[in-house]
C-alpha cells in the first residue's frame, strides 16, 4: 500500500489481486449479490481515494477490513435491512461421487448453511465471517468493528453456536 501510496500502479493490482477473494467474499456472505457488487467497488474506490492518508503503523489488513467494515454499515444505515442473498459458494462440499441423491444432499447442505448463515444477527454474521474470511485475530477483529476483544469474543461463541445447533441434523446423519 505504501507503494501505491507513492505512486506504484503496479502495487495496486498486487493489492487488488491479493484481498479481492476475500473483500469479496464479506460481502456476498451479508448482502445480496447486486448489493455486495456495489459495496465491493465502492471499498476499492476508498482505498484508491484514501492512499494518500494510509500509515503503515498497523497491518494493512487492519486499513482494508476497517475501510470494508465502514462500507459495510454505510450501506446498512442506507438500506435499513439485513437481507442476505448469496449464490457465491467458495465452500467446498463436493466429493468425487457422481451420486445425484449425494448431489441433491450436498446442496441442501450448502443451503442450510447458507441460510443459519444468513439469520445471524449483523454483528455476530460480520465477526464470524471476518474470523472465517481472513487471517486477522479476535484484537484486529476488534478494532475493524469498533468493539472491544471480549465482545468479539462474545459474538463469535453465540455465532457458533447458532450454526452448530441449526446445522446438527445433518451432523447427526453423517
Amino acid at each position: 500500500m505504501t507503494a501505491y501510496a507513492e505512486g506504484d500502479a503496479e502495487a495496486f493490482d498486487m493489492l487488488y489481486d491479493r484481498h479481492k477473494g476475500a473483500l469479496y467474499r464479506y460481502f456476498t456472505r451479508q448482502l445480496t449479490q447486486s448489493e455486495a457488487h456495489d459495496c465491493f467497488q465502492t471499498l476499492w474506490l476508498k482505498i484508491i481515494d484514501n492512499r494518500s492518508r494510509y500509515q503503515p503503523s498497523a497491518p494493512f489488513s487492519h486499513f482494508l477490513f476497517s475501510l470494508a467494515h465502514n462500507v459495510l454499515m454505510d450501506h446498512h444505515r442506507k438500506a435499513m435491512r439485513r437481507r442476505v442473498d448469496d449464490t457465491t459458494d467458495p465452500i467446498d462440499l463436493s466429493d468425487d461421487t457422481p451420486d445425484p441423491a449425494a448431489a441433491v444432499e450436498r446442496e441442501q447442505i450448502r443451503a442450510r448453511l447458507h441460510q443459519q448463515i444468513s439469520d445471524l444477527p449483523t454483528h455476530q454474521r460480520e465477526v464470524w465471517l471476518l474470523r472465517q474470511e481472513t487471517a486477522l485475530s479476535t484484537a484486529e477483529i476488534a478494532h475493524v468493528t469498533g468493539t472491544s476483544e471480549e465482545g468479539v469474543k462474545s459474538r463469535l461463541r453465540y455465532a457458533r453456536d447458532k450454526l452448530k445447533s441449526g446445522m446438527a441434523r445433518y451432523a447427526e446423519r453423517n
